[in-house]
């Protein structure tokens, strides 16, 4: 039987209210996620791509453990219940295919220092030109730093830019190697985008002199 004009419009409006409600519980289910991933990123503190080369004097099976106040998000190799046990040679290569060790932690707490740097978003390929190799990194971990960092921070006008110390590093993310390196250079920065510039103290660098087995990590701290 064809239905009246009456009834076809009844069932239009009944169809576009079902199709608000289910827009508008979608927005509301989006908006619920955007607002839950924003508090979590707020309220906890993400060191990310934290990278461990391991430089023996003599190809080695070396053990590395991480002591996190936190806990490890992400791992390459698996991060094993008593940590990595791996085999290094004196060229860097690790278990014959990882150039470094990679991790990700969601660490409990940030203490920073008064002193950093602020830097001109356009002038960033040339701040860590410079500086990345007075803080003690060879040409290839300067690479592998920059073509991660360059990429994951967004456009802003200014960069605060801090290193984390060495007594925030032992106490949140410590990291235990069996042999005992002879040298570990440890680059955690913190970094936060700025619309406008302000003076803050900068640190002075001391260049570590690498000798004998020598680790190096680098990584970040990046809040908005």
């Amino acid at each position: 039987m064809k239905k009246s004009v009456k009834e076809v419009n009844k069932y239009k409006k009944k169809t576009l209210f079902r199709l608000i409600i289910k827009i508008l519980i979608i927005v509301i289910i989006c908006l619920f996620v955007i607002s839950a991933g924003l508090w979590y990123r707020s309220h906890y503190v993400f060191a990310e791509k934290p990278a461990i080369y391991l430089y023996p004097t003599e190809d080695s099976i070396i053990d590395v453990h991480l002591d996190v106040n936190g806990r490890i998000t992400k791992d390459i190799p698996a991060y094993g219940k008593d940590g990595w046990e791996v085999f290094a040679t004196k060229e860097g290569i690790i278990d014959g295919e990882y150039d470094y060790l990679f991790y990700e932690a969601r660490l409990n707490k940030l203490d920073l220092p008064e002193e950093g740097w602020i830097v001109e978003y356009n002038e960033f390929s040339n701040w860590f030109d410079i500086n990345l190799n007075k803080l003690g990194l060879n040409e290839k971990e300067s690479y592998q730093f920059k073509e991660y960092w360059l990429e994951r921070l967004s456009k802003s006008n200014y960069y605060e830019i801090k290193l984390l110390s060495k007594e925030y590093l032992d106490e949140n993310m410590a990291l235990n190697i069996n042999p005992e390196p002879d040298t570990i250079i440890r680059l955690e920065f913190y970094f936060k985008p700025l619309k406008e510039f302000k003076k803050i103290n900068e640190p002075t660098i001391v260049t570590p002199i690498r000798q004998g087995f020598t680790v190096v990590e680098w990584g970040g701290i990046l809040r908005g």
